[in-house]
């Protein structure tokens, strides 16, 4: 098996920031190599799942994809492969996303964010964080991230303000404040949130990475802010 992830990593190494989640899978132990070819490779991520796929061509991508089973999410490193596979394997969501990582060794500043405010959160915070975000979560995903004490977030007045975590396939995500704060301070409170979740990473000798959708524009200027690198290629995410 060893000799499998090697050769993976190899073939992740072309594209280390697009690829940033499936070389972050093998190096943390939270992925396993499906299957590792010259032109592709194959990771599932049993804790999810979900399986993560970068493949050269469709041919390899078909190869490699007629491996899946069972797959409740997939992650795909090229367009074509991901239009491709979305029909043969029969998902029914498709959504694009910017790929970006944080290769400084150091953390962000976090531009006069007082990071202590940033508290972890635990199952006792469901609810409230549901109603204060009403339709950016799934319940089950977000019930299972704070089991999993992956969530952290500001508090005022035991109320929710916004919110950053990792994803059971080690992305940053989930990163949301709330609507009715004001320009300025929902900004400030978004890099500090990126700012602290990314410190978290790197003290626990995690490359942060995140998958920001296409569209929002905004979360994008954030990560960018914060001093992190965009790939030039989107990966999607079918579901």
């Amino acid at each position: 098996m060893r000799e499998m992830e090697q050769m993976a990593l190899s073939y992740l190494g072309r594209n280390p920031i697009l690829c940033m989640d499936m070389v972050e899978a093998l190096r943390r132990g939270d992925g396993v190599v499906s299957a590792v070819r010259t032109d592709g490779v194959l990771i599932s991520i049993p804790r999810s799942g979900a399986y993560l796929l970068a493949a050269g061509d469709t041919a390899a991508a078909e190869a490699l994809g007629g491996l899946i089973r069972g797959a409740r999410q997939l992650a795909v490193h090229d367009k074509d492969n991901a239009q491709f596979l979305r029909d043969e394997l029969g998902f029914t969501a498709l959504m694009e996303c910017r790929a970006a990582a944080y290769v400084n060794p150091f953390p962000p500043g976090s531009r006069g964010f007082d990071l202590l405010q940033v508290k972890p959160l635990g199952p006792e915070q469901e609810e409230a964080l549901m109603e204060s975000f009403p339709g950016e979560f799934d319940r089950d995903e977000l019930r299972e991230r704070l089991a999993a004490r992956a969530v952290y977030g500001v508090l005022h007045r035991r109320e929710p303000e916004g919110i950053v975590g990792v994803y059971p396939e080690g992305g940053v995500g989930m990163l949301a404040v709330r609507q009715d704060l004001e320009e300025q301070a929902a900004m400030e409170l978004l890099g500090g949130l990126v700012a602290y979740i990314t410190g978290w990473c790197l003290d626990k000798c995690l490359a942060p990475f995140v998958h920001i959708p296409v569209e929002d524009g905004l979360l994008l200027s954030v990560y960018e802010q914060a001093g992190y690198t965009v790939c030039e290629k989107n990966m999607y995410w079918l579901g």
